[in-house]
């Protein structure tokens, strides 16, 4: 349907409506309306009640009545908002009303002006909302998580919707210590055809686990390999050792539906083993992601919860481990 909205505003939707699925609950789907009142202003309302596909509306012959009724329908308050106060905002056509009510999201700029609607002012734009809707977006994150079961069904036909649902998560969960989240797709030596698609997230993080992990173990980028599956492979395992590199990282992680029986995470420490201790994984679940959820929801740091697995990692290793590693990230006392 996008390809039929010839505006001025189409490329900034399209970037838009993917920082949207990149950040938001990974189940919703949106409907884009955009209004374009002449010598008034321009809108994009967001919309994401039952909807089974993104779709993309343009209403460029709409008047002042009726885009005011239209929004008196998101906020009630716009009932009282008169006509000489946008075309006052139509003088600073570089300001951006926006918001989140219920389930709208809106962005409002006073006239007509196809150089304030540039796609690459569509990741600002989102970055501002949703943060200063951290509190409302975070709960329908959690609920989804709790859901999940129910919304994800295990097996490689939902491989790609469980991998966006991950990356929702991650993008949540560690925002200010991880840089957005993408997908990245790979081909695995002696196994061409075969694609591996991981995800990669550009360490930012100062202080605490990622942080450690960028100095002792090389992570400028941090990997997480998603697997729509209660029990992973000791193939799975293997392939993500290998990946780790100097140039990403040599410690990344796998996130799978469930808490992994006793042979799995016995083969995961003799790799670590095999690996000389150079590089490792550490194994995620949905109740992983579960908690950590709730804790930043709570004002908490997540990757202390992943500095706990780290901890119990290395604590479960044979008692010959060298006492260095023990002491990474807090595994013992020094």
């Amino acid at each position: 349907m996008v390809k039929k909205m010839n505006h001025y505003t189409k490329d900034y939707v399209i970037a838009l409506n993917e920082y949207l699925h990149m950040y938001l609950t990974s189940t919703w789907f949106y409907r884009h309306q955009v209004y374009e009142v002449p010598g008034i202003l321009t809108a994009l309302l967001i919309t994401y009640d039952d909807i089974d596909e993104d779709i993309f509306e343009l209403y460029d012959d709409t008047n002042w009545e009726k885009f005011l009724e239209r929004m008196s329908k998101v906020k009630s308050d716009w009932s009282s908002i008169s006509k000489e106060t946008m075309e006052a905002l139509a003088e600073q056509p570089h300001k951006t009303m926006a918001g989140w009510e219920g389930r709208t999201i809106y962005f409002i700029r006073g006239g007509n002006n196809p150089e304030y609607w540039a796609s690459d002012k569509a990741f600002e734009d989102a970055k501002k909302v949703l943060l200063s809707s951290f509190q409302i977006h975070g709960p329908l994150i959690l609920d989804e998580a709790e859901n999940i079961d129910g919304l994800i069904p295990r097996g490689k036909k939902s491989y790609l919707d469980y991998e966006n649902f991950v990356r929702v998560c991650i993008n949540y969960i560690f925002s200010g210590q991880l840089a957005e989240t993408k997908a990245q797709s790979r081909t695995e030596p002696g196994n061409e055809g075969v694609e591996i698609r991981d995800l990669l997230a550009h360490n930012i993080a100062d202080a605490g686990f990622f942080h450690d992990l960028k100095n002792k173990y090389s992570c400028s980028e941090i990997l997480f390999d998603s697997k729509n599956k209660d029990e992973i492979s000791r193939n799975d395992l293997r392939q993500i050792y290998c990946y780790l590199k100097p140039a990403i990282g040599l410690w990344g992680f796998i996130v799978c539906r469930t808490e992994q029986p006793k042979k799995i995470n016995l083969y995961n420490r003799t790799l670590f083993q095999n690996f000389t201790q150079n590089r490792g994984v550490l194994i995620l679940n949905d109740s992983d992601l579960r908690k950590m959820i709730k804790m930043r929801l709570r004002g908490h740091d997540p990757s202390e919860h992943m500095q706990k697995l780290m901890s119990s990692f290395l604590r479960s290793l044979h008692h010959n481990l060298p006492r260095r590693l023990y002491l990474l990230l807090g595994a013992v006392d020094q």
